[in-house]
């Protein structure tokens, strides 16, 4: 059920390098208590419950995501301050520093969908020591996500299963129809969890697509470059002035694919693998779907 947002208590920012996982992670679920709408989810989130979505999420809107990213900055203190400027142009990257601000660059926090991720996502930005113990119970983005579609799923046919019950005659036997479908697809998505390999060839498909998206994109960018050459070369001024807008427009599409294309692939990595933590949940989905499945089956 929904709760009424409220401010989190003020807290003093920590030095990351002073503190354990298991306290960041408390922290950092705290911090986002005022944007999460799921309180029976909120009030026993652990380091796996992602903070997105309302079923097995803490309710936090995807509008509100940048703010889980500022208030985990504002609870932490970092060496990594000094800004290095990176191949001559406005970004830069963080090295060691004065004891200063925690800050997460843009692009940086993208897998970092739940407090044990974002633990880890501060690890690998050098922002605080790896901790091997602490990351074999962090579920990998990977499967999040796998084991999040398995549960969206399962109420996606649980309300068809309600809604053949509401319908009659012609209505009902459409409603039929779809549940029967769902099942087919649900009996598949159990069948594809349970399989390792199936499942890395899955996510290869999105990993192979994003790839393409990325290398025409960076095609196109090159033919534009080559366009430009030629009217400045001409000196028309109009021609250069639409082909810029073109370049910029063509620029940002494929900044955002290459961030699509980095996790497509670091969700292929980790889905060729699966640490006990991940199995478990693989485990409890998997035999949650078939429970639905059979209870459907008995509707259709």
């Amino acid at each position: 059920m929904a709760f009424k947002r409220r401010e989190a208590p003020t807290v003093e920012a920590v030095d990351l390098n002073t503190i354990s996982p298991k306290d960041a992670e408390t922290r950092i679920i705290q911090g986002v208590k005022k944007y999460a709408t799921n309180e029976a989810n909120w009030s026993k989130a652990d380091a796996n419950t992602p903070f997105l979505g309302s079923i097995i999420g803490m309710g936090i809107e995807s509008s509100n995501l940048a703010d889980v990213t500022m208030s985990i900055e504002r609870q932490f203190l970092t060496r990594k301050t000094n800004r290095v400027p990176v191949n001559g142009g406005s970004e830069f990257r963080l090295e060691d520093g004065e004891l200063g601000k925690l800050r997460i660059l843009d692009g940086q926090d993208a897998t970092a969908a739940t407090p044990g991720l974002s633990v880890k996502m501060l690890m690998d930005l050098g922002h605080m020591p790896k901790d091997a113990g602490y990351l074999a119970g962090v579920v990998s983005y990977a499967y999040i996500v796998a084991v999040g579609d398995g549960y969206r799923m399962n109420d996606g046919l649980k309300k068809a299963m309600e809604k053949v019950g509401r319908l009659s005659g012609g209505e009902r036997d459409e409603a039929l129809a779809n549940l029967r479908a769902l099942v087919v697809k649900a009996r598949e998505y159990v069948a594809l969890l349970g399989d390792v390999k199936a499942l890395a060839e899955n996510r290869r498909k999105t990993y192979d697509n994003d790839r393409q998206t990325v290398d025409n994109l960076r095609q196109e960018l090159s033919m534009i470059g080559e366009k430009l050459k030629g009217a400045t070369a001409s000196g028309d001024s109009g021609q250069v002035a639409a082909l810029r807008s073109e370049e910029t427009s063509v620029r940002s599409r494929l900044k955002m694919g290459e961030q699509r294309y980095k996790i497509s692939e670091q969700v292929v990595a980790e889905s060729a693998s699966r640490k006990d933590v991940e199995e478990a949940k693989v485990r409890e989905i998997s035999a949650l779907l078939s429970r639905t499945i059979a209870d459907a089956q008995r509707v259709a």
